[in-house]
């Protein structure tokens, strides 16, 4: 008897000593004091099958199953342990085949098991371990005879568990399926508690020697990963992240974390409002959700829908947020639509690069490549610049900006224009989609003009319209198509446009709506109009107290004003004949008369060079001399401009034949029509020094209104109607003439300087 009870004992020679259904409680190494220089040096507990009584000798293996079943005490109430199945065994197989020890075999007698093994394949390990008197030792005593039987009893292997296994092995995900991620580690683990990831538990199996103890329930467990990892591509958006963030048994904290993030409803919720939701304080709230979804390596995590969700994203960019959100709902990505902010959330949450950047557009939301963040912002600010002071403004326009401030990035078109159509009031103009404006904007420009042209005219065509503010080179290089014009006045509150023909609703009286300049000009034209002479305008407005610099900047530019002939102008919109301008041309004709300004040149016995002027009326107001063609080459540059007593009196500036710089001191000494003035340059000081002569000799004969010798910036620019104007002059304005672009503004009366 005491023999038999030896045999029976566990381990038992020629029988396992760590069962592999248990192999995840012996992973630790055996100790070296007892494998240490034999054949099992450097084994673990779990690998101590039946080789090992060929390795060591059996009072060392006697230790190590004690060691076996002390740790297998230690952890075997771990729920994921419990729930494990026991081995099946063949059909014909009968306990009493079983070399148990005597308590193991008394216990499944008393549960009635002692003659159906197959009822006891499909008991749990919770299930033996509740049977009365059934601890830890009896269930490795079990499982090691068990598995020792299968081993015996295997004539080949399981063939279902080798195709489960091969099918697995070719899914393309299964290399990014780890034991770690929550979607798939278990069952993983519950197959082979080493294998790091489907591929390698699948590996393993394909070129196993010999089956685990149950083959059918690991060809199961094989197939359901299988399964899964096929359907991942088929998922929402929300199902991925649900299965990898959510995987918990405690279902508030499972629906906690689902309601955050916007889960199951595409929302976005604060911790606040979910606490409430479960009656938790928010730091609660935000200590749950930390702890579900930290991984330690999340971006090693499959998440294949979310990866064609970004790429699906990245492809339409830019775009308004709302148009992608819809894009990402219509493609069957998510159905319960999630925003892109929630987007943004699952690339942080999976560590993966955000392919797109929110940007606010006046309470909308733009999304655009991270490296083109900073870009809408300078659209936006370059587009309400240039409409506040044009009325409207081109793509083309804003582009060329932005270029100018980023020399070295270029602005991507798509960037632009999606910026511009999310602005509050932008309405295009024209079917090339490049004119636009912007309602509620614009405060100069285009409108300012259209008022200032409705309320002294009745009504204009198009075509006199872009003609009225096209005057103003400073603010426009070139006016406005006519069909753009036409657009906006269609657009503009309080304005009627019927065919070509533009009128408004409510006019505005001239008196309210003009100042300074242009109301002084409207008053003298209405009275001795409607038709004037340049010249004779000139004198009126003078002789009204009107600065002459700002005379002629204002009749060049102010869209009020139209020429009608060669130095005849009036109001835009005026009622006049031809027969009355031909007759005003005509008698201009009569009284110019051919007046020359340079009088002498030559040079002084010490080798000065002197210069004779006398004054045309354009010369006495501009300053602005010729320079003979003999000496253009030699006066050139600036000189100290002195005078006769050797007061300094200004700068003398001579380039390609003209010279200005006199003014100052023409005005300081009230200096008038058919006056002389004597110029003498020192080349090697850069000293000119000026002499007047009040009192010259009977005039020869002058022009009525300029001469033909007066140097080309004193002349106008012909058809657009500033004949008589020199250039330096017409940078010159009036005080308190607003709607004049700065550069056209004047210094005042008394003091305006010369230009060098």
């Amino acid at each position: 008897m005491a023999a038999r009870r030896e045999v029976c004992r566990y381990p038992r020679r020629g029988e396992r000593v760590a069962p592999a259904t248990l192999r995840t409680l012996l992973l630790d190494e055996a100790p070296q004091r007892l494998v240490g220089g034999t054949a099992a040096a450097g084994s673990r507990l779990c690998d101590l099958d039946e080789s090992v009584w060929e390795k060591l000798p059996p009072d060392v293996v006697v230790q190590l199953g004690d060691l076996v079943v002390a740790k297998v005490a230690a952890g075997c109430a771990r729920k994921a342990i419990l729930q494990r199945r026991l081995p099946r065994l063949p059909e014909q197989a009968r306990l009493a085949d079983l070399r148990l020890e005597h308590r193991t075999g008394l216990c499944l007698a008393r549960a009635g098991l002692d003659h159906d093994l197959q009822a006891l394949s499909e008991k749990s390990i919770g299930d033996v371990l509740s049977i009365r008197a059934f601890g830890p030792r009896s269930l490795v005593d079990l499982l090691s005879s068990l598995e020792t039987a299968l081993a015996r009893g295997a004539a080949r292997l399981d063939p279902r568990l080798t195709a489960e296994a091969t099918r697995l092995l070719a899914q393309p995900a299964a290399e990014d399926a780890g034991r770690d991620d929550a979607r798939f580690g278990p069952l993983i683990l519950e197959v082979d508690p080493e294998a790091a990831n489907a591929r390698r538990l699948a590996e393993r199996l394909v070129a196993r020697t010999q089956d685990p103890p149950d083959p059918a329930f690991a060809a199961e467990k094989v197939r359901q990963l299988s399964q899964r990892l096929a359907a991942m591509p088929g998922e929402t958006i929300e199902d991925e992240l649900i299965q990898i963030f959510a995987s918990t048994p405690y279902e508030r904290n499972r629906e906690i974390v689902i309601g955050y993030y916007g889960w199951r409803d595409g929302q976005l919720h604060t911790l606040a409002q979910i606490g409430a939701r479960y009656g938790m304080t928010r730091e609660r709230t935000r200590q749950i959700c930390a702890k579900l979804v930290k991984r330690k390596n999340p971006r090693s995590i499959p998440a294949p829908v979310t990866d064609r969700a970004l790429a699906f994203l990245a492809s339409r960019l830019p775009g308004p947020a709302a148009d992608l959100e819809q894009a990402l709902a219509e493609s069957g990505l998510t159905k319960v639509g999630l925003g892109l902010e929630n987007v943004r959330r699952a690339t942080q949450l999976l560590a993966r690069p955000l392919p797109f950047e929110l940007v606010g557009i006046d309470g909308r939301q733009l999304a655009v490549d991270p490296a083109e963040a900073d870009l809408p912002a300078a659209v936006v600010e370059l587009a309400k610049k240039e409409v506040y002071y044009h009325g409207l403004a081109t793509v083309d326009r804003i582009r060329d900006g932005l270029g100018k401030s980023r020399p070295d990035r270029a602005a991507s078109a798509a960037v632009v224009l999606q910026t511009l159509q999310l602005m509050d009031g932008f309405s295009w103009l024209d079917d090339r989609r490049n004119w636009f404006r912007l309602s509620g904007r614009s405060k100069h420009g285009l409108p300012r003009a259209i008022e200032k042209i409705l309320s002294v005219a009745p009504a204009v065509t198009v075509d006199q319209l872009r003609a009225a503010v096209g005057r103003n080179r400073r603010m426009w290089r070139v006016a406005p198509p006519d069909e753009v014009i036409g657009e906006f006045c269609r657009q503009m509150p309080g304005l009627r446009v019927e065919g070509d023909r533009i009128t408004a609703e409510n006019t505005r009286p001239w008196r309210s709506v003009l100042t300074g300049v242009e109301k002084q000009l409207v008053e003298i034209l209405l009275r001795h109009g409607p038709l004037m002479e340049r010249g004779q305008l000139e004198e009126l407005c003078v002789a009204a107290g009107m600065n002459r610099f700002s005379f002629h900047a204002f009749v060049a530019c102010s869209p009020i004003i139209a020429q009608y002939g060669h130095s005849i102008y009036g109001l835009l919109g005026a009622d006049v004949s031809g027969h009355q301008i031909e007759s005003l041309a005509w008698k201009r004709r009569q009284e110019r008369v051919p007046t020359r300004v340079l009088d002498g040149h030559g040079r002084t016995a010490d080798g000065r060079v002197w210069l004779s002027y006398r004054l045309s009326k354009a010369a006495s107001t501009y300053a602005v001399i010729t320079v003979p063609a003999a000496l253009k080459k030699t006066i050139s540059g600036r000189f100290r401009l002195v005078s006769a007593s050797g007061s300094e009196v200004g700068t003398l500036a001579a380039k390609d034949g003209r010279a200005w710089g006199l003014g100052a001191f023409l005005r300081r000494h009230q200096a008038k029509t058919d006056d002389r003035v004597r110029i003498t340059l020192d080349l090697e000081t850069r000293t000119a020094v000026i002499e007047l002569d009040s009192h010259p000799s009977p005039a020869r004969g002058r022009k009525a209104e300029g001469d033909d010798d007066l140097p080309s910036p004193a002349r106008g620019r012909g058809a657009e109607g500033d004949d008589d104007l020199p250039s330096p002059a017409r940078r010159r304005g009036a005080e308190g003439d607003d709607d004049l672009p700065s550069p056209a503004r004047g210094r005042g009366a008394g003091g305006e300087g010369e230009r060098s």
